[in-house]
């Protein structure tokens, strides 16, 4: 058994702030870790994400620790500021030092305990948990991965690459324990042995894309960016909205005097740099139990269609974090997911009352406007302008929302005002440039504003970035037929209705071309 003294305060990292933890403004919602282990992509509103702890209620149980310090008691890592914890990570962290207390000689329990402190944050308490749980098997390799990444996180590349090299030992043919070497002998500046690592990560014929990544980022750090274009360009045709990959292709693009090329990937990748997760060090992040968190399992239960089960929990949430904005606005995400467009239309008015300033509300309003709007017989005008109305307000507190825009857009079209639509839609692909959906919108909204020339050349431009698709073969059907080039849409149509015969835009097409529904 482990047995150590109780340390007094020894085990705290850094002061963990409490105004970050709950700076829940969207789409902030995520996690904040660093780039290297960002493992969920973001979207406009609550995301879903994989939480192997959905639900933590109210815990009670306390750790029975001897005062004594002069008394050898088991070891049990334990922060000296835990009353400060967001209440959630206080009771997930309570709860695992229970079953530890209980089962001290476990090394899963320990290294539990562990994939906890590092979801949160806290590199040093979760090294002395993995270490707890190798003294008691020195041979589990995950542990000793997830070590050295703790290490890692502490800037203690030393001992983060002894941990990763045992755990090559351990398990050699794991790829991403070779990958993820190379990637931090690169960072020591021993670029050709992580050349060498990272090839012999890339097995095939069941390739690891992010060995190949991991290589070509590491090429480009050598100067080689021929061969991180050669690398690179393929894995873009497999994952198109790998925006990191972008970047590092722009970045091998710009060196090699391909100007034009390299804007183009670098205005897809945005801000967005190569991330890495690994199935590991997902699993471990996925014990995350903060509010945020907490807040995105709320909606993957909702996706779900477990509605009463989201709904419980937004009460739980309600009964421990007490009377919060966020969780009275996962009521309004709950209520949109049920269809219950009129009880989250009022309540997102009165959280939009409430707090002016707040945009997603806002755009709810709007959401719920557009879906009654679109239920009323006759068309619900005023509803729509009421849509505008809300949707402009959230845009105002919050202009590089994505979905304000697009909200904004399809109001505007719903009034007939098809070249503010159209404008409304280009922000939107400023901001997202790899969203098919809004060229679609683009294209659509360049029809009905009477200029079918530009929406075919919108048209020929989705079909060299994104590929050919019924969305823009329509849309192109639309503008062949405001030309007069009849011929063409019927021929154009009837692939589009082939290959997709349930499409939902066929019925209006066809009424663009003259013909029944």
């Amino acid at each position: 058994m482990r047995r150590v003294r109780r340390r007094n305060g020894s085990d705290q990292v850094e002061s963990w702030s409490l105004e970050a933890l709950m700076n829940l403004q969207m789409p902030a919602l995520l996690p904040s870790s660093r780039d290297l282990r960002a493992v969920v992509p973001k979207v406009a509103t609550l995301i879903l994400i994989a939480s192997a702890q959905l639900l933590i209620g109210g815990c009670d149980g306390s750790v029975s620790t001897n005062s004594n310090q002069d008394q050898p008691v088991v070891g049990l890592p334990l922060p000296s500021d835990l009353d400060d914890y967001d209440v959630g990570v206080k009771a997930a962290i309570e709860a695992e030092l229970v079953l530890l207390q209980e089962a001290a000689e476990d090394p899963v329990a320990w290294e539990r305990l562990g994939d906890l402190y590092l979801a949160h944050d806290r590199p040093g308490l979760a090294i002395e948990c993995y270490t707890g749980s190798l003294e008691l098997d020195a041979d589990r390799v995950r542990p000793v991965y997830l070590r050295a990444w703790a290490h890692h996180d502490l800037g203690d590349l030393k001992n983060a690459r002894s941990d990763i090299e045992r755990a090559l030992e351990l398990d050699p043919a794991t790829t991403h324990l070779k990958w993820r070497a190379a990637g931090w002998m690169a960072e020591e500046g021993d670029l050709d042995a992580a050349v060498s690592m990272a090839q012999s990560s890339i097995i095939p014929p069941e390739v690891d894309l992010n060995a190949v990544r991991m290589l070509a980022k590491i090429r480009l750090e050598e100067g080689r960016a021929d061969e991180t274009v050669r690398l690179l360009e393929p894995v873009l045709k497999i994952q198109p909205g790998d925006r990191g990959s972008h970047y590092v292709v722009g970045r091998a693009k710009q060196m090699l005097g391909r100007g034009d090329e390299a804007a183009r990937h670098l205005r897809i990748a945005g801000d967005a740099r190569s991330t890495f997760g690994d199935p590991w060090l997902n699993e471990a992040m996925s014990r995350r139990s903060d509010l945020a968190a907490r807040l995105l399992a709320v909606e993957a239960l909702s996706r779900a269609k477990r509605h009463d089960d989201a709904a419980l929990a937004v009460d739980q949430l309600r009964t421990q974090y007490g009377e919060l904005r966020e969780i009275d606005y996962a009521d309004v995400v709950v209520l949109v997911n049920r269809e219950d467009f009129r009880a989250a239309l009022d309540l997102s008015r009165r959280l939009a009352e409430s707090d002016p300033g707040w945009a997603l509300p806002r755009f709810r309003e709007a959401q719920c406007l557009l879906v009654l709007a679109g239920a009323s017989d006759p068309a619900g005008v005023d509803l729509v302008e009421q849509a505008v109305d809300a949707a402009k307000a959230g845009i105002a507190s919050a202009p590089a929302a994505v979905e304000g825009h697009e909200l904004l857009g399809r109001s505007l079209g719903g009034l007939g005002r098809w070249n503010e639509a159209a404008a409304s839609f280009s922000k939107c692909i400023e901001l997202a440039p790899l969203v098919a959906r809004h060229q679609v919108q683009l294209g659509d909204a360049l029809v009905e504003s009477g200029d079918p020339m530009a929406a075919i050349r919108q048209v020929d431009r989705m079909d060299a970035e994104f590929g050919r698709s019924v969305d823009a073969g329509l849309v192109r059907v639309r503008a062949l037929a405001a030309f007069g080039r009849m011929d063409e849409a019927k021929a154009l149509l009837a692939q589009c209705r082939r290959a997709m015969p349930d499409h939902p835009d066929l019925p209006r097409t066809a009424r663009a071309l003259g013909g029944l529904p």
